[in-house]
């Protein structure tokens, strides 16, 4: 793979994460890792002088992922809104605890997107011999300026790491160990970056043709939550009675299975009916969807008016439903859209039963 004459511009937006995790005392190796400001390790980055790309860096606050939350989740939208116009694709550097639900809110905050936003980080922080930071990030680069390299465009959120490039609002971290950190259970992954880099052009969203803008509202009351044998009806009581819920993800057995006896679906039924409360049934399973009503177990929630997740990932689920409500929409608009496939987060949208087969 050769750049060509026509040189793009790459903004790379640095969060913090392992990626540029540091010793928090400097010369005393086994201190804590903190997240450090680009000044201390942009130096284990040589090979970024040699890639033929305008590159700019812009440093948000660096922390650990498992800090991360909506308002960052904005923060990183408005960013890419004031410089979008100037740059020809964006790289987020970001810790992997919660890439995925970063990538799936920035896959719904991101409106008429047509350019690349690529997301990556490391298992193994940049300044360690054998870190994956380094490959990951020049990969990622290479892909947000597709263009200067003849690369088709990859205009979505995506998720590059170890060599794999998925649909930011697909993926799920399946490994805290593994450099192959990263999967997309239902969906295949929209290239491989070996040698050389291929791009699956049937399985990549198209560029849109009207105007870019954000969403800058979330709504934090939903939450995610997993039905488990012996569930006390008094533990959902409590649930459904949090002050603000509007939302609950339901994450289910199986096919999206749920016990049938009469005081669960008692406590359902007051969720649904009495709280007005929106619960989206997903699969605990890793891979598969929900198919509410093949079962008897799930037929009762499907008349109960638990509505079906299909087979989005929790982080979409549960993002999705954040941005839903975030728009103003009331609770039979939220239903309805949160069962529509919006941004290729699930392979079926109910309302027309269209399946992508691959």
């Amino acid at each position: 793979m050769t750049a060509n004459d026509s040189k793009c511009k790459v903004l790379m937006i640095y969060t913090g994460g392992t990626i540029g995790m540091l010793p928090k005392e400097e010369g005393n190796p086994i201190s804590p890792l903190v997240p450090a400001k680009w000044e201390r390790f942009k130096d284990f980055v040589p090979s970024l002088r040699d890639i033929p790309l305008d590159i700019d860096l812009h440093e948000m606050t660096p922390i650990d992922s498992s800090d991360m939350h909506p308002d960052y989740w904005i923060d990183i939208a408005r960013v890419i809104r004031d410089n979008y116009e100037d740059f020809d694709g964006f790289v987020i550097l970001h810790g992997t605890d919660t890439m995925t639900y970063t990538a799936t809110a920035l896959s719904f905050l991101l409106e008429n997107l047509d350019r690349p936003v690529i997301m990556t980080g490391s298992q193994s922080p940049i300044s360690q011999p054998r870190s994956d930071a380094v490959q990951n990030m020049v990969t990622s680069l290479i892909l947000a300026a597709g263009k200067s390299f003849n690369l088709p465009l990859i205009p979505e959120v995506c998720i590059c790491f170890n060599n794999v490039i998925l649909r930011g609002n697909r993926a799920r971290k399946v490994s805290s160990s593994s450099y192959s950190g990263f999967t997309s259970p239902n969906y295949p992954p929209l290239g491989e970056a070996g040698k050389y880099i291929k791009i699956d052009t049937k399985v990549i969203q198209k560029p849109s043709t009207k105007g870019f803008f954000i969403n800058e509202n979330l709504e934090k009351g939903v939450m995610l939550f997993d039905v488990f044998p012996g569930i006390s009806p008094k533990i959902l009581d409590s649930l459904f009675s949090i002050d603000g819920l509007k939302g609950i993800v339901f994450r289910t057995y199986g096919a999206g299975n749920a016990p049938t006896n009469k005081d669960f679906l008692k406590e359902i039924e007051k969720a649904t009916c009495e709280r007005n409360l929106m619960i989206v049934n997903i699969t605990q399973c890793n891979q598969g969807m929900v198919e509410m009503g093949l079962y008897d177990a799930s037929a009762t929630l499907l008349r109960l008016g638990v509505i079906s997740g299909m087979d989005m990932t929790p982080e979409a689920a549960l993002v999705k439903m954040m941005f839903l409500f975030g728009l103003g929409y009331d609770i039979k608009i939220v239903k309805e859209q949160m069962q529509k496939n919006l941004r290729g987060e699930q392979s079926i949208d109910l309302f027309n039963q269209e399946r992508k087969n691959f």
